[in-house]
């Protein structure tokens, strides 16, 4: 399984079943970056730190240095409580979810403690972090089919520096569907916001891609349903396209699943932008 960010003009790509990282500078040359004790769960690149930030189920996140050579580009590494989950970056700040729903948030700049030490408010286990845009919190996805909004700053100041209108936490319920006569919950594996209308994405394991605004707390659109379900999203630089890999998750253990597979959709600005409150769009499930 691999996970594979930008960093300058290569990717690093992090892998579970070895414990390594390989940097790729171009299609004929990669090295060995580094390993972690256990396998690798995540992998960011910081544009403005310069660094590959990694973390596996060896309970750690270990930063990088891209520029240097094999055996030399380990910068630091930092322990977690528990196994890491998932990572997101937006300038300097670095939120790391584990196990355990511990969160962790940092700055890039001075690693040696995290700024803040945090309890997930979703009741069970975190699958994925996605730091707003404008930098001022963070989204978390859990496996009980639900998205926390959550802010780096409680205070009643912060108010001001509010995200898409939305200027307090909240939690909602999302890929959940009606089955055999019954609700059923799917884990949310993976989330992105839009770089232009601030809007975001998740994926799920029951295959579907909703985009949701969240000022108005309402989803946009339900994209058709994918073979299996989706593992990762990412919208391009300028939103007019959107990745779908679409994977199976083992959510339901070892049985057939489709092929792994990535497709790329582009992205209608008028599906994606956020509408009037007066349009009577689908609320978000309370």
């Amino acid at each position: 399984m691999a996970s594979p960010t930008s960093a300058s003009r290569g990717t690093a790509i992090a892998s579970l079943s070895h414990h390594g990282i390989r940097l790729s500078l171009d299609s004929k040359k990669s090295f060995r970056l580094g390993i972690h004790d256990a396998p690798v769960s995540c992998v960011e690149y910081s544009c403005v730190a310069g660094q590959v930030i990694s973390g596996g189920w060896d309970n750690t996140i270990k930063c990088w240095d891209p520029k240097s050579g094999p055996g030399q580009a380990l910068v630091g590494t930092h322990n977690q409580p528990e196994r890491v989950y998932s990572l997101s970056i937006e300038g300097y700040k670095l939120v790391v979810a584990t196990a355990g729903r511990h969160v962790n948030v940092y700055d890039l700049r001075n690693m040696s403690e995290p700024e803040q030490q945090r309890e997930s408010p979703l009741q069970h286990q975190t699958r994925c972090v996605e730091c707003y845009p404008n930098g001022t919190g963070f989204a978390l996805g859990s496996v009980e089919g639900k998205i926390a909004m959550e802010f780096f700053d409680q205070s009643e100041s912060a108010l001001s520096k509010s995200y898409m209108f939305i200027s307090i936490s909240y939690v909602f319920k999302c890929h959940r569907l009606t089955e055999g006569g019954r609700r059923v919950a799917y884990p949310v594996n993976t989330s992105t916001f839009h770089p232009v209308f601030g809007t975001f994405a998740t994926g799920g394991c029951d295959g579907f891609v909703n985009v949701w605004d969240g000022s108005w707390k309402r989803r946009l659109i339900q994209y058709p349903r994918y073979p299996t379900s989706i593992a990762a999203l990412s919208f391009n630089r300028d939103g007019s396209l959107l990745a779908v890999a679409s994977s199976y998750t083992y959510e339901m253990g070892e049985r057939p699943h489709e092929p792994d597979t990535i497709f790329i959709r582009d992205v209608n600005d008028v599906e994606i932008r956020p509408r009037p409150r007066a349009n009577t769009i689908p609320a978000l499930p309370q």
